[in-house]
């Protein structure tokens, strides 16, 4: 190898390093981003609303609730809500806010790969703009719903060509959430451009996903 190589992959490593090291811890970076947000307004996801119509409230989850704006709107339509992040600073807010409105909201400052998801103990689980997150978490999630629970998630598909801010691809990949979650029923799947409601241009690629846990035979709850 030439002296010149050498020099070249040691800059080259000097850089990565450097990188590496000037990237903030995952809690770091998201309060960082919802005290950036504090004061401000943001409305719930429109295709959680329309998937809940008409559905009887019970227990939900929302995965990476942040401000808890997908939560909040939850527990207002009578849900028995318990939503967690790994931004303290987020769960504060959301905290503050449930106050604030009256309403009943368990808000955890919990990490998404260590929280204890149960065993078929929500009737809906929510994941929206949470990525990577939920599809290594897929398994678990499909055992924490009870029979007849849905599962309701939107997010960008990975042709946005964006670096997720903890750093790696930002999106799903095509068809990832169907085979993630090939154990439930898919009632709803839409991969298409639209206005997302995190932080985007008015359009991009958006995938949304809605999945049942199927009842066992026999089995009337």
């Amino acid at each position: 190898m030439t002296r010149k190589a050498i020099i070249v992959i040691t800059l080259c490593l000097t850089v990565l390093v450097q990188a590496q090291e000037q990237r903030k811890p995952p809690r770091e970076v998201w309060n960082e981003v919802f005290t950036q947000r504090q004061g401000r307004e943001f409305p719930y996801n429109k295709f959680l609303a329309e998937t809940i119509k008409g559905r009887k409230p019970g227990k939900a989850l929302d995965i990476g609730m942040g401000e808890g704006r997908n939560a909040l709107f939850l527990a207002s339509q009578g849900w028995e809500v318990t939503g967690f992040d790994i931004s303290d600073v987020g769960v504060k807010l959301a905290q503050e806010e449930a106050r604030k409105r009256g309403l009943k909201l368990e808000a955890l400052v919990e990490d998404v790969d260590r929280f204890d998801y149960g065993k078929e103990r929500w009737d809906l689980v929510v994941g929206i703009y949470m990525h990577r997150m939920i599809t290594r978490n897929a398994n678990k999630i499909i055992d924490s719903l009870k029979p007849g629970g849905i599962i309701v998630i939107e997010g960008f598909h990975r042709d946005i060509n964006g670096e997720a801010l903890t750093g790696g691809s930002l999106g799903y990949q095509t068809n990832e959430l169907l085979k993630a979650f090939d154990g439930l029923r898919v009632l709803y799947y839409e991969d298409t451009i639209a206005a997302a409601d995190w932080g985007r241009q008015p359009k991009s690629p958006i995938v949304r996903f809605l999945a049942k846990r199927e009842r066992a035979a026999g089995d009337s709850r």
